[in-house]
């Protein structure tokens, strides 16, 4: 099997520049390894370094951030031990949205979300049918579907469904927008009829930018758009360590410090990295 190589992240982070507050959450990151004990998908796309929990650990305190939603990556196939280790080694910290595979049994899931897990990843390129029985069967176990499309076809494939949703549910990374569109994009336009629904949060990103470094501005107008219109269903999310990311790799106390722009006002701010994960996320 042939993978392509996906660059390691920037492994000296170093201390922000804004002071986050206490219970600061990153909403969406991922861990991998050591693949000598929590070996990765034989059928992924990727070949990855490790970066363990401590690895993010270490980052995560570097940055102030206390609480993490651990987001399965599609490098792991429907493996979910390793989640399973980081969540009980760090109880009350980590929250973790799995891959479950379609057999995952009863038993299976009330051992995961008894370890902290309160999400289910769907993404148009690994499903591109949405199992409603089974998406009903895992919200029965209290599981948030978070969604990620990107781009008009996969949005228009999966629209209704999405809207559809009964409960709440997520946006990944903005939705994909393209900033080369401006605020007329049909992304946007998608994200906003999710957030009228009441029952939508939506990650922030830079990672749908044109622009190959920080500070990805031209998604400022997505991004002050969405803070003005429900700045109380926004959440933040690192990335790291920033998969299929070949662009000059960015330190992740710059994309916190990105906030002082994103989110000006300190209030806001606060609802986005705390208020707005430990609600929806369900930390003590």
């Amino acid at each position: 099997m042939s993978y392509v190589k996906s660059p390691p992240p920037d492994r000296k982070t170093r201390t922000p520049r804004i002071r986050l507050s206490p219970g600061a959450c990153d909403t969406h990151f991922h861990i991998f390894g050591p693949q000598r004990r929590f070996p990765l998908d034989p059928g992924r796309r990727l070949e990855v370094e490790d970066c363990t929990l401590d690895d993010l650990l270490a980052m995560h305190n570097a940055l102030g951030i206390t609480r993490g939603l651990i987001v399965q990556s599609f490098q792991h196939g429907n493996a979910y031990e390793y989640l399973l280790h980081a969540m009980s080694r760090e109880p009350g910290r980590f929250r973790a949205c799995i891959i479950p595979a379609p057999d995952i049994t009863d038993k299976e899931l009330s051992i995961l979300v008894e370890a902290g897990a309160v999400a289910v990843r769907y993404s148009f390129k690994s499903h591109r049918e949405i199992d409603q029985n089974q998406l009903a069967r895992f919200q029965g176990f209290g599981l948030q579907p978070h969604y990620l499309v990107h781009g008009e076809s996969e949005i228009a494939a999966w629209r209704e469904r999405i809207l559809g949703t009964k409960g709440r549910f997520v946006i990944e990374h903005m939705g994909y927008p393209d900033p080369t569109r401006g605020l007329a994009d049909p992304g946007r336009r998608f994200v906003l009829e999710c957030l009228d629904t009441g029952r939508c949060w939506v990650k922030l990103s830079p990672r749908c930018s044109a622009e190959p470094v920080v500070p990805f501005a031209d998604v400022l107008p997505f991004v002050h758009d969405l803070v003005r219109r429900a700045p109380t269903r926004l959440l933040w999310g690192s990335d790291w360590p920033h998969p299929n990311y070949f662009n000059p790799m960015p330190n992740d106390a710059d994309l916190v410090d990105m906030m002082s722009e994103w989110a000006p006002d300190k209030a806001v701010q606060d609802l986005i990295m705390v208020e707005n994960p430990k609600e929806l996320l369900g930390f003590k």
